[in-house]
């Protein structure tokens, strides 16, 4: 899919359902944002090509799984970045890449699926036209909505965390193991891509480039916005990670605890009855030259000694903190 918005020297918003490339080239003081999706790679770079996109920034730019990266060229500046599509509430994620090229007098976003960030922005009919006229901000307003809908879901992350936490003191389950091992598992995997996003808008600001300069005030001011987002996000990744760490070591303590109490009160079972098992195997062979064997009152006397023995045995275990 190729669609496009023409800025016009005049100030108008045109949108167009291909490319609007040779418009703009016709029209001097235009701003043009390009957007293309899923299109045929090969279409793709032969229009790229003619916006004398670097052969080797659309290689990079069509490769499925390139880390985050920045790089600049002679009239614009290749940024990649891990967007997203869907977001659930488990953190299960669809990562989507996000190419920027990114000019002084256009914007070229290409990737492979449904990005949560350019779609807020292209939907913003009165706040376009303001970003689209430097195109960097236009770049920094769609990280900057991205990384919220990021930030949401870790956010989400927290409340969800603290219920188990709550939960476990008082009901540990399998079910939370299972779910804190998974939101572990997926932490790490959005902490790398956390790290990476950090590591690239710090490289932006501590050496930019022409088209992405904090000389610009208003451009400076979005950068170190998208900065503190990248850094909360990784902060926020990093703290939830350990945190399921920790509470999977708290999980697994209980557990073990209640297994202990569990042995302890089936030793304490065991060592009762077996007394009891042994009097009554000895009183149970009936040999004929057993003293006992023919006493009137055996039965009620071997009886007491097994109920002393019991209440021994409990008045012990009580005492030492056992029962």
């Amino acid at each position: 899919m190729i669609r496009s918005i023409l800025l016009t020297a005049d100030g108008g918003l045109l949108r167009f359902d291909s490319s609007a490339a040779e418009r703009w080239r016709d029209s001097p003081g235009s701003v043009l944002w390009l957007d293309l999706e899923n299109e045929d790679p090969h279409a793709e770079e032969k229009l790229l090509l003619n916006l004398n996109i670097n052969p080797m920034a659309i290689s990079d730019a069509q490769r499925p799984r390139h880390p985050p990266k920045v790089e600049e060229f002679d009239h614009y500046t290749f940024m990649l970045y891990r967007g997203f599509q869907r977001f659930d509430a488990d953190l299960d994620i669809d990562h989507v890449q996000l190419a920027f090229f990114v000019g002084t007098n256009f914007l070229i976003t290409r990737r492979d699926g449904h990005s949560i960030g350019i779609q807020s922005v292209w939907d913003q009919n009165n706040e376009l036209a303001t970003y689209l006229k430097k195109p960097a901000l236009l770049m920094m307003r769609i990280l900057r909505a991205s990384m919220n809908g990021y930030l949401a879901g870790l956010l989400e992350l927290e409340d969800k965390l603290s219920q188990i936490e709550d939960d476990m003191l008082t009901r540990p389950t399998d079910t939370m193991m299972h779910k804190l091992v998974m939101y572990r598992s997926r932490l790490r995997k959005l902490t790398r891509v956390f790290s990476y996003h950090e590591r690239i808008v710090r490289q932006i600001i501590k050496e930019p480039t022409a088209e992405l300069n904090g000389e610009d005030v208003a451009l400076y001011h979005a950068l170190q916005d998208v900065y503190d987002k990248c850094e909360r996000m990784h902060s926020l990744g990093t703290l939830f990670y350990d945190q399921c760490g920790d509470l999977v070591e708290g999980y697994l303590s209980l557990t073990s605890h209640q297994l202990n109490k569990t042995m302890q009160a089936l030793t304490v079972i065991t060592a009762i009855f077996v007394p009891l098992g042994l009097l009554s195997g000895i009183y149970g062979m009936n040999f004929d030259n057993m003293p006992e064997l023919h006493s009137e009152n055996g039965y009620f006397i071997l009886i007491g000694v097994m109920l002393s023995v019991v209440t021994t045995q409990l008045l012990f275990f009580r005492r030492k903190g056992w029962l």
